[in-house]
């Protein structure tokens, strides 16, 4: 055995260097200085349709080229091999037998000693399939492009003729509430409110998110009253959350200087969205919100913020997988307490824009704690500032 394989070996690398030349896969010419074709093999021939009687010493290897292919050799090809000595992957196309044949030319120039030009040597790749395959991706991104644009166009309706009435629904019910009601038109009020409130959150975070994605996103930076901002936030929360029966607790730095340049809008709804998922997961307990001013100097400040709560906690191989988009810790969950799995993909993605990173510690049966840093400029005097 081991005699007939050292003879296989030795029958494979007895051929000659003139027959691995003329069998190769890919084409390989050398040409004279004025680009006429000296010598060729078998691919070359191949791939033009023609014998190598009829391209050696015949014609020019530019003559091989469709007539596109020749003035972009002739203009851009040619000057770029003699500056520089050789060209990579150069996309031209032959006139084959059957019909165009596009290839991939690699040359070098070969030189006396003296920097006369000899000649050239060139290596043909037949390109059918990669061309193919370009044309296959070029489909699939216009494919992608048209779905993207049918998406903005989905968004767009949502806004429109889904947000506006939501949030007339929303201000009837905060009207009726108002009114007189019987204790059963009191809680049909609530109902309403809520369905609609929990519907209209689920819009503005699908087209938050389509914004998002479509690089539209921009920040507006305006001067902010942080305290009142977060004050605002609890006061909206702390309703929820003794209707359940929890505990809340709002703990802001008084050291917070009054006017900081940020974008209250994002900044509110990730608190918003932070606050209500821990008011929504915990039965019992607490939920508390601590706003530090963690280091500042005449221009800047760090602040730091914290929403935590003693709910249901996230084990410790699903945190990751809540980030994601309409996506939950497990399906238990989703079915338990409901939601969409956006909120807190929209609250990474927001902080993302403004320079911060969220962060999440928590146990099962413990709590969770999401914290944040956001550097902010302190607003200039004479500046208003938002609430």
């Amino acid at each position: 055995m081991t005699g007939l394989a050292s003879s296989g070996r030795h029958d494979l690398f007895s051929e000659t260097a003139e027959e691995m030349y003329n069998n190769a896969p890919c084409g390989f010419l050398s040409a004279d200085a004025e680009g006429t074709i000296i010598r060729a093999n078998r691919r070359v021939a191949e791939m033009s349709g023609r014998s190598l009687d009829e391209l050696v010493g015949q014609v020019r290897f530019q003559e091989l080229l469709t007539v596109g292919g020749r003035i972009y050799y002739e203009t851009h090809v040619g000057p770029l091999l003699l500056m520089q000595d050789h060209v990579e992957e150069i996309a031209l196309d032959i006139r084959g037998p059957d019909g165009i044949v596009p290839v991939l030319l690699n040359a070098e120039v070969r030189r006396h000693s003296n920097g006369e030009v000899i000649g050239i040597r060139a290596s043909i790749l037949d390109a059918t399939e990669r061309r193919r395959y370009e044309r296959e991706l070029l489909a699939s991104r216009n494919a992608g492009e048209e779905a993207a644009r049918m998406k903005g166009e989905l968004i767009s309706m949502i806004s429109h003729d889904i947000r506006t009435p939501l949030s007339t629904l929303t201000t009837i019910g905060e009207l009726l509430e108002m009114s007189p009601l019987n204790e059963d038109q009191a809680k049909y009020v609530r109902m309403l409110k809520s369905s609609t409130s929990n519907l209209l959150r689920l819009v503005n975070d699908v087209l938050d998110l389509g914004k998002i994605e479509a690089g539209h996103m921009r920040l507006i930076n305006k001067p902010v009253n942080l305290r009142q901002l977060v004050r605002g936030l609890g006061d909206e929360t702390r309703i929820e959350a003794h209707r359940k029966g929890l505990r809340f607790d709002v703990d802001i730095d008084p050291r917070l200087p009054p006017r900081l340049l940020t974008d209250a809008i994002k900044l509110g709804r990730v608190l918003s969205n932070l606050l209500g998922n821990a008011v929504k997961f915990t039965d019992s307990g607490e939920v508390g919100l601590v706003v530090q001013l963690l280091d500042i100097d005449n221009h800047c400040a760090r602040v730091g913020f914290e929403v935590r709560d003693t709910g249901i906690g996230i084990p410790k191989d699903q945190i990751d997988r809540i980030f994601d988009d309409f996506r939950q810790g497990n399906d238990e969950i989703g079915s338990r307490y409901g939601g969409s799995g956006l909120g807190l993909g929209i609250c990474k993605k927001f902080l993302a824009l403004l320079g911060a990173e969220l962060a999440v510690d928590s146990a099962p049966g413990t709590g969770t704690s999401f914290h944040f840093e956001l550097d902010m400029e302190q607003a200039a005097p004479g500046l208003d500032a938002d609430s």
